[in-house]
C-alpha cells in the first residue's frame, strides 16, 4: 500500500473518530437515549468519573449509572466541545481528549454551566468504532462520595459550595436576571411563598411584609382580573404540559397600576415537599405597547385614523355570521377631483379626514364599523340595528355637515357626498351586500348627486 493511501485512512478514520464521539455526545446529551449511548460503548468499558467511587467497571455497571443519571435530570442537556484531539493506539485504537462545557437545568430549575476535561478511548471491533475508556475530571474541584459521570455531581454543584459563597453566588445570579423572582404554591390563589428584592422593586414596595399584607397572601391577587383565568387553568393543566411554563399577563404595582409581564415559571417543591412554582417575571410593557401600536397601524388607515379596507372587511365578515340583521352603506365624495385641482392635494387629505370623523361621530358603537373603502370612498355597517329612521338621521347629518363645510371652505368645488345603502335580514356575505350597495350608489351618482337612498332587500 503506498503512502498516500495509508494518509487517506487515516485521515478517514480521524474523521470517523470524531464523529462517533459527536454521535455518543448527541446520544447522552441531547437525546437522553440509554439504548443510543450503550450501542457505543465495548462491554468491557471502563468509565471512571471525577469523584472517588466514579467508577463502571463493564457495561452493565455503566448502563446502571446511565438510568440513574437520565433517571434524575431527563431534559435535553447542551453541550460545547473545545480543544480536541487524538492520537493512534495501535492499529485500530485511538486515545482523544478534549474539554466539555455542559449547560443543564437541574430538578429545580437551576441552571448550572460546568466545564470537566474528558479522555476517551475507542477501537474498531467488527467494524465498528466502540468506545471502551471514559475519564472524566475536572480541575481544582472537590466532591462528595456517591458522585458519578457524567451527572450526579452536576445536579448536584450547588451543594457542593459552601452556605456563604452559596448565597453570595445566588445574589449575584439574581442581580443578573432581567426580572424579579415571585413564587406560590400550588393551592387555591397561590399562597405567596417567595419574592426576591428585584421583584419587590419592581411593582414598588419597599418590603416583602408589605407586598404579603396587600395581596392577603396571595398572588393571584396581584394578577389582574381579566388574566387571572387564563393563569389559572394553565397551571390546572401543568402536570399534563410538564413541569414548566410560560405566559403573559398584567400585575399590580403597588401604586394600583398595572403592567405587563412574562413569566416564566416552573413547578417545584419546599423542604416540607409542599408543590409551588417558581417564577421568573420580566417586565415586558414597552414592547406590549409597541406591539398594540403596530397592530393598530396594521389595522388603521394612516390619512383618516379610522380601520382601513382589509381591518374594516374583516370586522364585517366577523359580524355577518351572527347577526339578525344589518345595514351597509357606501358613501362617496362627489368632484373629489375638484378639490384636489383647485385647491390642492393637502386640502383634498383634509376632507377626506373631515368625512372620517363625522363618521366616527356619528356611528362608532361596539355594533358599528366605520372603515375607508380607498380613495374617496367609505363604509359604513351596522349590525342587529333597532332603529332604521335613526340611522337615516344620522347619515343625512353627514351629507349636511359636509355640504356646509363644503360651502365655506371649497365652494368653486361643488362636492357633496353621495350615499347609497341596504338594509336587509336576510343571510348575506360580504361581496353580496357590497354589490346591492354599490347598485344603489351608482343609482344616485347617475341621477341625482349628494342624497341618501336606502334600499330594504
Amino acid at each position: 500500500m503506498s503512502e498516500n493511501n495509508i494518509n487517506q485512512i487515516s485521515c478517514e478514520r480521524s474523521t470517523e473518530v470524531y464523529s462517533v464521539l459527536i454521535r455518543f455526545f448527541d446520544a447522552y446529551f441531547k437525546q437522553r437515549s440509554v439504548k443510543a449511548t450503550l450501542e457505543l460503548i465495548s462491554d468491557t468499558v471502563f468509565s471512571i468519573g471525577t469523584g472517588e467511587n466514579e467508577v463502571a467497571i463493564g457495561k452493565e455497571e455503566f448502563k446502571k449509572l446511565l438510568n440513574e443519571e437520565i433517571h434524575q435530570i431527563p431534559n435535553p442537556i447542551i453541550y460545547e466541545i473545545d480543544d480536541f484531539f487524538q492520537r493512534t493506539r495501535g492499529e485500530n485504537g485511538w486515545d482523544c481528549y478534549c474539554k466539555l462545557r455542559v449547560n443543564v437545568t437541574t430538578y429545580d430549575g437551576i441552571q448550572v454551566l460546568y466545564s470537566m476535561r474528558l479522555t476517551v478511548g475507542m477501537h474498531i471491533e467488527n467494524d465498528k468504532y466502540i468506545i471502551d475508556i471514559l475519564h472524566a475530571s475536572e480541575a481544582s474541584q472537590k466532591q462528595e462520595d456517591g458522585e458519578y459521570f457524567p451527572m450526579k455531581f452536576i445536579s448536584q454543584g450547588l451543594n457542593q459550595i459552601n452556605k456563604q459563597t452559596g448565597q453570595e453566588l445566588m445574589n449575584i445570579m439574581t442581580q443578573l436576571m432581567p426580572g424579579g423572582i415571585v413564587g406560590g404554591y400550588m393551592e387555591e390563589g397561590f399562597p405567596l411563598f417567595v419574592a426576591n428584592e428585584k421583584m419587590l422593586s419592581m411593582m414598588g414596595y419597599d418590603s416583602y411584609e408589605e407586598f404579603d399584607k396587600n395581596i392577603n397572601g396571595m398572588v393571584i391577587n396581584s394578577i389582574h382580573e381579566d388574566d387571572q383565568a387564563k393563569v389559572n387553568m394553565l397551571l390546572d393543566t401543568l402536570t399534563e404540559i410538564g413541569d414548566q411554563y410560560e405566559i403573559e399577563y398584567r400585575i399590580q404595582k403597588k401604586d394600583g397600576n398595572y403592567f405587563w409581564v412574562h413569566d416564566i415559571g416552573r413547578l417545584t417543591v419546599d423542604a416540607n415537599d409542599r408543590a409551588a412554582i417558581i417564577s421568573i417575571l420580566v417586565d415586558i410593557s414597552s414592547q406590549v405597547t409597541a406591539k398594540k401600536i403596530l397592530e393598530k397601524q396594521a389595522l388603521t388607515d394612516a390619512l383618516t385614523g379610522i380601520l382601513n379596507r382589509k381591518a374594516g372587511m374583516e370586522q364585517v365578515e366577523l359580524r355577518l355570521k351572527k347577526c339578525q340583521n344589518c345595514m351597509f352603506f357606501i358613501i362617496d365624495i362627489d368632484n373629489f377631483k375638484n378639490i384636489n385641482d383647485i385647491y390642492g392635494h393637502q386640502q383634498g387629505d383634509v376632507v377626506l379626514q373631515y368625512v372620517a370623523q363625522l363618521m366616527k361621530k356619528f356611528f362608532y358603537k361596539s355594533v358599528e364599523v366605520v372603515y375607508r373603502l380607498g380613495g374617496d370612498e367609505f363604509v359604513i355597517f351596522i349590525s342587529d340595528c333597532d332603529g332604521i329612521l335613526a340611522v337615516e338621521k344620522n347619515v343625512q347629518a353627514i351629507i349636511d355637515s359636509y355640504y356646509f363645510m363644503v360651502q365655506a371652505e371649497y365652494p368653486l368645488a361643488h362636492s357633496t357626498l353621495s350615499v347609497g345603502g341596504i338594509y336587509t335580514e336576510k343571510e348575506y356575505t360580504l361581496a353580496e351586500i357590497y354589490k346591492e350597495a354599490d347598485g344603489v350608489l351608482y343609482t344616485i351618482k347617475k341621477n341625482e348627486k349628494g342624497r341618501l337612498k336606502l334600499n330594504v332587500v
